[in-house]
């Protein structure tokens, strides 16, 4: 009798384990789905502003490789000036930190959906991580050099350019004086026209990363809903 009870208590007692663990794991699992989701949103709108940055930049290319910079001033200032603030792709895994660092992740008992999801973050942290720090330091590259060969007074106050009002019509301060470039700086856009290029190369190649995140998201998503059965919120 004793031993059936010692046995009886044993197999409860893993009973109730099971139950909290799988417990645990339907509530994580379901946080990670809202993560996946706020990052579907936030990846969609990265890639309409990677798109846009992709098309300034191409065109601030145009303008210097063709010299109507020289005739068209005000475009120039437009597009060298709203091609600079870039934004990294701001994810959510802060469920996804948690059950790593409380050793809950090994709770995930579909292995794809584990594997998966380590893919995903993986990916963000080094292929989109890195080719972000990338980005920055063109775009550093970029807005110093531009610092040296245009006047930064013509240049709307930096509250406008962040609510973007400035960009809607007159760009620059004209205040009755004209802008020219003097035939020394020709080198200098020569150089700024080889940073955008490489930056141009950097912004495509995001591009593509992007539209492969997008498809990670996607997949983990129907992977988990099948899996666990999730209603659509």
């Amino acid at each position: 009798m004793i031993f059936l009870a010692v046995t009886l208590g044993f197999f409860a007692e893993n009973i109730r384990e099971f139950i909290s663990e799988r417990g645990k794991e339907n509530i994580d699992i379901q946080s990670i789905s809202r993560n996946l989701l706020k990052d579907s949103a936030t990846i969609f709108y990265q890639i309409q502003n990677n798109k846009w940055e992709i098309n300034a930049i191409d065109s601030l290319m145009d303008l210097i490789k063709s010299g109507r910079y020289k005739s068209e001033p005000e475009m120039l200032y437009r597009f060298a000036y709203s091609t600079r603030g870039f934004q990294a792709f701001d994810y959510s895994n802060v469920t996804y930190e948690e059950m790593k660092n409380s050793a809950s992740f090994n709770l995930i008992r579909n292995y794809d959906v584990r594997s998966d999801l380590m893919n995903y973050n993986n990916f963000i942290v080094n292929s989109i991580g890195n080719l972000e720090s990338r980005m920055f330091q063109t775009e550093a590259n970029q807005a110093n050099l531009q610092s040296e060969i245009l006047d930064d007074s013509f240049y709307p106050p930096v509250d406008s350019i962040i609510t973007q009002h400035a960009l809607r019509s007159h760009f620059y301060k004209k205040e009755n004086r004209s802008i020219s470039f003097s035939p020394e700086k020709a080198g200098q856009f020569s150089k700024l026209y080889n940073l955008l290029f490489e930056r141009d190369i950097i912004a495509n190649y995001y591009q593509l990363n992007l539209e492969k995140l997008k498809d990670l998201n996607g997949h983990l998503l129907t992977e988990i809903n099948k899996e666990y059965h999730l209603k659509s919120e």
